[in-house]
C-alpha cells in the first residue's frame, strides 16, 4: 500500500494506520431512489455529517448542469414485487461501487474503481458510513471480493490478491498478489468473479483481452501468456481466451476449469455445487454473438468463443454447448449470485440472481434440469430507471439481497460516476433489520456442524468454507457425520465433500457406497468428490457403470472422471455418452477422446456405420487438430502477434511490470500456426481424415468436418470446404417449397443495345460501372433511358423496339438484413447474364422461350442493399424476362429512386427549405461533389468512418471480412453506388429507406417511446439498434404499441462539414477501402 493523501469530500475519516486513508466513498446520504428506506445512523457525529452532506448536495445541485454527475432523474430504481422494498445504504459521488460481499456479522465489503470499503452495522439496524480499508492503483477496478476466515480476497482487472486479516484488521494491510500475468487488453476484459468451491479452492473468471484479433469470416483467435501463481515464481503457460480457473486459497495448484468465454463477470455455485457464470455479448458482431449467455460451467468445457456462441445460433455445429437461457437479448450481464434462503417468500428460493447492466435490472432465474445442464426463465427482481444500472449482487444479513448500481448513460472504459449501495428486504422488515450474526472463525466445532445443517444455503456455505479452512479433525469428523446423516438432508451435499477432503480410506469407502445411492444427486456428488480427491483409486467398474446411469448429470461426471486417469477409455463411453444428443455429454466425450484416444481409434469411430458415432469421431479428430492445449508452451518456431504496450505494462499494487520480460505472449489463429509450423504425421493423418469426412453420408458430419477444416485455411482443403458448405445451403434452398418462391414484380429496364456478332461478349454502358438511373446512353444513334416495368413477366418486345440481335437490361435491389445465400430464378428469351454488386455471377448463352424458373442461380447477398443487374440477349423473336427467388431469411426486392447528379443540389436545397427535421446546412448545397470527391483524403475518411463521433463502423461494413453491426453493407461501394446516391443517403438518410432497414417505434406501458432498427426478436423480447449506435432490448410484455416507420434509424446530421463528407466519400468510393480501426469500447 502506498502513502496517499485522503480524498477530499464528505465522510473522510482517518483510521489508526497512518498509511491507509480512512476515506468514505464520497458519500451522498440523500436523494430519491424510487420507493426505498434509508438506513439509520449510529452517532450524533454521523447526523452532523448528514446535515453537512445534505447542505453540500443542495449547493452542488444548484450549479450542476442537467448532464452533471448527480442528476436526480438518473437515480431511480424499485423492486418489481410489492412484497419487497429497497433500503439505500449509501450513495457515492465518484467511487464507482461495483462489487459487494456481506460476511456473517453483517459487515458489507464493497469494491470500487480502485478502493475497498467496509460498511459496519450500527446499533439501530442501519450502517455506519463506509470506510476505505485499502486502495489499489488508479483504475484497478475491484470487480469481486471473497471472504475466507479473516482474509479478504480481491479480484482486480489485472490480478487476484489476498488482503490477510483485512476482514477484522484495519492497520498495516498489505495486498499479496496470488494470480497475475494476463495481458490487460481492456479494463473490462481482465479478472472478474470469485467463488469458493466445494473442495475449498478459489474459482475465478477472466475475460478475453484480444477480442478484435483474427479473421471473422472463419472466427478463431487465441492468446498466449504466462500466468504466475504460488509459491512465488510458479509460472504456467496459458493458451486460451476468457475462461474459469481455480487455485488453492494460498494461490497454489492453478488449474484451468473451462475456456471459450468472452467476458465472464459473475461466478456462483448453487446448493448442489453446480457452477454458473454469465458472458457478455459481442457488441460489434450481433449476428454472431448475441444474445448474452448464462452458462453452466463444468470441468473441461469449451464454450466456443470466438469460434461460435451457442448451439441454437449454429444448429449445424455439434461442437457447441447449449446456453441456459436464449432470451437475455443484447446485454452486459455483470454480478451473479444464488438465493436459497428462508427469509424471502418461497418463490424466490433456488434462484440465480443476475445483475444486468444494459437492461437496468436484476433478474431471478429458476434452475430447471435439462439433461446434463439446465434451462431457466427469468423474472425481474429490481428494476432500474433512466441511468441506474445494477452491477453487483450478493446475499447476506439473514437472507437479504445486497446490490450496487452505477448511474451512467453509456458504457465507458473506466467511468467515474455516481453509484449506490442498497439492500433489498421484505416490505414488512423492521427498521432494525434483525438477523443472527455469527463470527464463524471463532465459533466452536459444534456450532459449525449445526450451521452445515441450517436451511439457509448461505449459512451452510459459510460453514463449509470455514470447516475446510480449519481442516484436521473437523474433516475426520465429517466422515462420521456423513455416516449418520440421511441422504435427504441438505447437509449431505456438504458432508460428502468435507469427508472426501479428509482423504482417508474410510471416506473413500463411504463415497464409493454413496455412488450407488438411489438418489441421483447423491450419486452425482459422490462421483464428483471421488474424482476430486481419489481420481486414480476410484474403482473403474464404478465409473464405467455410471456412464450408463439414467441421470445425465451422473453420466457427465463419470465421463469427466476419466480425464484424470491413465487406464484405457471404456467402450461404454462411446455407446452411452459420445453419441448423445445432449451437448454437454457429447462435448465432454469428444474432448476426452481427443485427449486420450489413439489415432486408430479416431479413424475407427469416424468410419462407423452409426452416424452418431461418426459425429463423435469427427468432433474428437477436429478438437485434437484445432484446439490448442491450455497449459503447454507455444513452440519458438510459431510466431505470436504482439499485444500493444498498454496491455503488457501493468501497474500492480506493489510494482509496475512489463509482462513481455517474463515470457512469450501474443495472439495467433490456428490457421496462422498451421501454415507456419511443421506438421507431425498424426496431424496430417487427422487432416486427411477430416477431408475424407467432407463426403460423409451425414450432412451433420460433413458440415462439422468443414468447420474444423475452415479453421485451418489450408489451400488443399479450402475448395472442398467451400463446395461442401455451398452444397448444403443449396440443398436447403432447393427444399424450400414452391409456395416459398417470391416473384420480383418491378424492375428498371433499358435497351435495346445492338450486340452484332459478339452476342453476350459485347459490352454496353449499363454493365461498365455503378448503375445511374438518370443516365442516358447512345445506341444506334438514339438515346436510351431507364424505364420502370412492373408485373410478373417483363416484356421487352412490347416495351421497346422489337428487334433481333440486341440486349436489354433489368435492374433492381435485393435488401437483406444479414449475409445469406439465395436461389435466384431467371427465365429469359433468349440468352442471359447476371451481375450481383458489379460482379458477374451467371451467364447462359442460349436460344429459348422464356419460362419462369429456367436458370437457378445461387447468389451470396451482403447485409443491406444488393445490386442485381440482368442482361437478356435477344437472338430472334420476342424477348422478355421472369425473375423470382427463394431465401432462408428475410429478403426484399426494391426499386431505387432515379436520382441525377444535376438534381442532387435541387433535392438538397428543397430539404434545406423544408421542416427542421430534414434541413441541411447551406454549406453542403453548392458543392460540386463529383469534383470534391476527387480532392478528398481517403485516409482521413477511413479514420472518420471508424471514429466514435460518427460511429459508421459500428453499423456498416466496407469489406466482406468486416463484421459490421446490422446496418446495410457498404462492401464494394464504388461498384454499387453512384456518388449522388451516397451523398443523399448520408445527408438525408430517411429520404429513401430500404424496407428491411426502416426504423420501428415502440411505445411501452409507461408511455416511453423508443425508435430504432429491430435487429433481433424472440418470443419475449425485441432488440433495437438505436440512432446513437447503442443497443437496447425491450420485453414484449412491456410493449403497448409497435409501428414501422418510413424513416431510417440512421440520424441525420452526423456529418458536420463538407470536408468530412468529401473525405468519407473518397474513402468509400476508393478501389479497395480497408476497414478502419474501431474503438475497443464494448
Amino acid at each position: 500500500m502506498r502513502d496517499q493523501p485522503p480524498k477530499s469530500g464528505s465522510g473522510t475519516e482517518r483510521l489508526g494506520n497512518t498509511k491507509v486513508p480512512g476515506n468514505a466513498p464520497s458519500s451522498f446520504r440523500d436523494g430519491t431512489a424510487g420507493p426505498l428506506v434509508r438506513c439509520g445512523y449510529k452517532t450524533a457525529l454521523d447526523r452532523r455529517r448528514l446535515f453537512l452532506l445534505r447542505t453540500m448536495l443542495t449547493l452542488a445541485l444548484c450549479w450542476c448542469s442537467a448532464a452533471g454527475v448527480f442528476a436526480e432523474q438518473s437515480l431511480h430504481y424499485e423492486t418489481a414485487d410489492t412484497d419487497l422494498k429497497v433500503v439505500q445504504i449509501d450513495r457515492s459521488r465518484d467511487a464507482s461501487l461495483v462489487s459487494v460481499r456481506v460476511d456473517t456479522l453483517g459487515r458489507v465489503f464493497v469494491g470500487g474503481r480502485e478502493s475497498v470499503f467496509i460498511y459496519e452495522p450500527d446499533d439501530d439496524g442501519g450502517y455506519q458510513l463506509g470506510r476505505e480499508i485499502y486502495r489499489f492503483p488508479p483504475h484497478s477496478w475491484v470487480f469481486d471480493l471473497a471472504i475466507r476466515g479473516h482474509d479478504l480476497y480481491v479480484a482486480t482487472a489485472s490480478a487476484i490478491y489476498v488482503l490477510p486479516g483485512a476482514v477484522n484488521g484495519r492497520e498495516a494491510l498489505q495486498a499479496k498478489r496470488l494470480i497475475w500475468g494476463q495481458p490487460l487488453g481492456h479494463l473490462q476484459l481482465g479478472f472478474f468473479g470469485l467463488a469458493w468451491g466445494p473442495e475449498g479452492d478459489l474459482y475465478f473468471s477472466s475475460g478475453d483481452p484480444l477480442q478484435h484479433y483474427g479473421d471473422f469470416n472463419r472466427p478463431d483467435h487465441w492468446g498466449h501468456w504466462t500466468l504466475f501463481s504460488q509459491p512465488e515464481g510458479t509460472a504456467t503457460p496459458y493458451t486460451g481466451v476468457g475462461g474459469v480457473l481455480r487455485c488453492r486459497p494460498d494461490g497454489s495448484r492453478l488449474q484451468v476449469v473451462a475456456r471459450g468465454i468472452f467476458r465472464s463477470c459473475g461466478l456462483t455455485f448453487d446448493r448442489h455445487w453446480n457452477l454458473f457464470t454469465d458472458d457478455n455479448d459481442r457488441e460489434a458482431m450481433p449476428v454472431q454473438y448475441v444474445p448474452a449467455r448464462l452458462l453452466h460451467v463444468t470441468p473441461h468445457a469449451d464454450f466456443g468463443w470466438p469460434r461460435g456462441w451457442m448451439a441454437a445460433k449454429s444448429p449445424d455445429r455439434a461442437d457447441l454447448l447449449e446456453t441456459m437461457h436464449e432470451g437475455l437479448g443484447r446485454e452486459a450481464p455483470v454480478g451473479l449470485a444464488y438465493y436459497d434462503e428462508t427469509y424471502f417468500p418461497d418463490r424466490y428460493r433456488q434462484k440465480l440472481l443476475l445483475a444486468r447492466w444494459a437492461q437496468r435490472v436484476i433478474t431471478r432465474h429458476q434452475l430447471n434440469r435439462h439433461g446434463a445442464t439446465f434451462k431457466t426463465d427469468e423474472q425481474p427482481l429490481l428494476v432500474g430507471h433512466d441511468q441506474s444500472r445494477p452491477v453487483g449482487v450478493c446475499v447476506g444479513r439473514g437472507g437479504r439481497i445486497f446490490a450496487t448500481l452505477l448511474h451512467m448513460p453509456q458504457l465507458e472504459g473506466s467511468p467515474t460516476c455516481p453509484s449506490d449501495l442498497i439492500m433489498i428486504t421484505r416490505a414488512d422488515d423492521s427498521a432494525e433489520h434483525p438477523f443472527e450474526p455469527c463470527d464463524l472463525p471463532s465459533v466452536s466445532a459444534e456450532k459449525l456442524w449445526s450451521e452445515v445443517s441450517d436451511p439457509s444455503w448461505s449459512r451452510r456455505r459459510w460453514a463449509h468454507t470455514e470447516i475446510l479452512r480449519r481442516g484436521g479433525r473437523l474433516l475426520d469428523e465429517a466422515v462420521r457425520q456423513l455416516a449418520r446423516t440421511d441422504a435427504a438432508e441438505p447437509a449431505v451435499n456438504h458432508l460428502l465433500w468435507l469427508a472426501a477432503a479428509s482423504q482417508t480410506p474410510q471416506a473413500r469407502q463411504r463415497l464409493v457406497e454413496l455412488a450407488g445411492h438411489e438418489d441421483a444427486n447423491v450419486r452425482f456428488q459422490a462421483i464428483r468428490a471421488l474424482t476430486e480427491f481419489f481420481a486414480t483409486s476410484t474403482p473403474r467398474e464404478l465409473l464405467t457403470g455410471a456412464l450408463a446411469d439414467p441421470a445425465a448429470p451422473v453420466q457427465h461426471r463419470a465421463a469427466l472422471a476419466f480425464f484424470g486417469r491413465d487406464d484405457a477409455l471404456p467402450d461404454e463411453l462411446i455407446r452411452t455418452v459420445a453419441g448423445s444428443r445432449d451437448t454437454y455429454l457429447r462435448q465432454s466425450a469428444a474432448l476426452l477422446l481427443a485427449e486420450r484416444a489413439s489415432l486408430v481409434k479416431l479413424e475407427e469411430l469416424s468410419h462407423s456405420d452409426d452416424p452418431a458415432t461418426r459425429l463423435a469421431g469427427v468432433l474428437a479428430a477436429g478438437f485434437r487438430l484445432t484446439l490448442p492445449p491450455a497449459t503447454e508452451p507455444i513452440g519458438s518456431d510459431l510466431l505470436l502477434s504482439p499485444y500493444p504496450d498498454s496491455a503488457c505494462v501493468i501497474q500492480f499494487d506493489d510494482a509496475k511490470i512489463d509482462l513481455r520480460e517474463l515470457g512469450r505472449l501474443g495472439n495467433f489463429t490456428v490457421a496462422e500456426h498451421w501454415k507456419a509450423g511443421q506438421h507431425a504425421a498424426e496431424q496430417e493423418a487427422l487432416f486427411d481424415l477430416l477431408v475424407d469426412l467432407l463426403s460423409d453420408k451425414s450432412e451433420q458430419v460433413r458440415l462439422q468436418a468443414a468447420h474444423f477444416l475452415l479453421l485451418l485455411n489450408d489451400a488443399r482443403s479450402e475448395p472442398l470446404v467451400a463446395k461442401t458448405i455451398r452444397a448444403s445451403e443449396e440443398q436447403r434452398l432447393a427444399a424450400v417449397p414452391v409456395s416459398g418462391i417470391r416473384t420480383i414484380s418491378g424492375v428498371w429496364t433499358v435497351g435495346p443495345f445492338p450486340d452484332g456478332d459478339a452476342g453476350l461478349k459485347a459490352t454496353h454502358p449499363p454493365e461498365r460501372g455503378p448503375i445511374d438511373l438518370a443516365a442516358e446512353y447512345s445506341a444506334d444513334g438514339a438515346k436510351r433511358a431507364w424505364k420502370q416495368l412492373t408485373g410478373r413477366y417483363f416484356d421487352f418486345s412490347r416495351t421497346f423496339e422489337d428487334r433481333d440481335g440486341v440486349s436489354y437490361y433489368a435492374y433492381c435491389r435485393l435488401e437483406s438484413p444479414r449475409r445469406q445465400r439465395i436461389l435466384l430464378f431467371v427465365g429469359s428469351n433468349d440468352g442471359v447474364k447476371v451481375w450481383h454488386n458489379g460482379q458477374a455471377v451467371w451467364q447462359n448463352e442460349v436460344v429459348r422461350r422464356a419460362l419462369a424458373f429456367q436458370d437457378p442461380v445461387f447468389v451470396e447477398l451482403q447485409p443491406g442493399s444488393n445490386e442485381l443487374l440482368v442482361r437478356v440477349q435477344n437472338v430472334s423473336g420476342d424477348s422478355g424476362l421472369f425473375l423470382s427467388f427463394k431465401s432462408l431469411g428475410q429478403v426484399e426486392a426494391t426499386l431505387p429512386e432515379k436520382l441525377a447528379t444535376a438534381s442532387l443540389a435541387e433535392r438538397l436545397k428543397a430539404a434545406a427549405q423544408s421542416d427542421v427535421s430534414t434541413a441541411i446546412s447551406s454549406e453542403f448545397l453548392d458543392v460540386d461533389w463529383s469534383r470534391a470527391v476527387g480532392e478528398g483524403d481517403a485516409n482521413q475518411g477511413r479514420r472518420l468512418f471508424g471514429s466514435e463521433a460518427l460511429g459508421c463502423a459500428k453499423c456498416h461494413a466496407v469489406t466482406d471480412a468486416q463484421a459490421g453491426g446490422n446496418g446495410p453493407s457498404l462492401t464494394g461501394a464504388s461498384r454499387r453506388f453512384t456518388m449522388a446516391h451516397l451523398v443523399e443517403s448520408i445527408l438525408l438518410p430517411s429520404k429513401s429507406v430500404s424496407p428491411v432497414f426502416r426504423a420501428t417505434l415502440i411505445t411501452t406501458a409507461d408511455g416511453k417511446q423508443t425508435s430504432g432498427l429491430v435487429v433481433a426478436e424472440t418470443a419475449d423480447k425485441v432488440e433495437f439498434l438505436l440512432p446513437d449506435t447503442t443497443r437496447r432490448t425491450i420485453a414484449k410484455r412491456d410493449i403497448e404499441a409497435q409501428k414501422l416507420l418510413a424513416t431510417s434509424p440512421m440520424p441525420q446530421g452526423i456529418v458536420k462539414t463538407p470536408v468530412e463528407l468529401r473525405d468519407l466519400l473518397a474513402y468509400l468510393l476508393s478501389d479497395n477501402p480497408q476497414p478502419p480501426t474501431v474503438s475497443t469500447k464494448n
